[in-house]
């Protein structure tokens, strides 16, 4: 599979939970067509998003590169960053490394235009790497991408439950969020 297939693939596993949870969603890709980064900002803020995720595939020449890592705005030299982007960024990463056999590559700020110039808390995610033979076997499996989409819609989840309404990292399930009542 490519990096197109495999994040449209887990985009549309994504969409369709939370579109059963009530909440509204917009793609910025579709099967034949990726916008590049400055339409999708533009995109981003023209339908006032709440929040913005960004999914990619990495491949690096060394094959032994693997593993999940998430970004969201911030700079340690000027001292400032999203906190709900932070936050954001540390349950997707926390809810995957969880449920997934993945290698944990952290939690990272950056000031890169998909986080910077979006109006809304951003994250960027990359799945694996494509190149790594573990990380792209584990990707082409539909039942790891549902995993992985699980992963990212429970994290949304957890972005906005109360503490009492929280549960153990990768314990929660959408079904379990349904029989609470709790949607949006």
């Amino acid at each position: 599979m490519t990096e197109a297939e495999i994040v449209f693939d887990v985009a549309q596993r994504i969409e369709g939970r939370l579109i059963a949870l009530g909440v509204n969603v917009f793609l910025t890709r579709n099967e034949t067509r990726s916008p590049l980064e400055p339409e999708r900002i533009n995109f981003a803020n023209g339908v006032a998003s709440d929040l913005v995720i960004s999914m990619h595939v990495d491949s690096y020449k060394n094959e032994k590169a693997q593993g999940v890592a998430t970004y969201f705005y911030g700079s340690d030299q000027h001292g400032v960053h999203s906190v709900v982007g932070e936050r954001f960024a540390t349950l997707v990463q926390r809810e995957i490394c969880a449920r997934t056999d993945l290698s944990n590559c952290r939690t990272h700020a950056k000031t890169w235009d998909m986080l910077r110039l979006i109006k809304a808390p951003t994250v960027r995610i990359d799945l694996g790497y494509i190149s790594n033979p573990h990380d792209a076997e584990r990707l082409g499996d539909p039942q790891f991408r549902d995993l992985i989409a699980e992963a990212l819609v429970i994290a949304i989840q957890r972005l906005y439950l109360s503490a009492e309404d929280d549960a153990k990292t990768g314990t929660l399930r959408i079904e379990d969020l349904r029989r609470a009542g709790i949607r949006r």
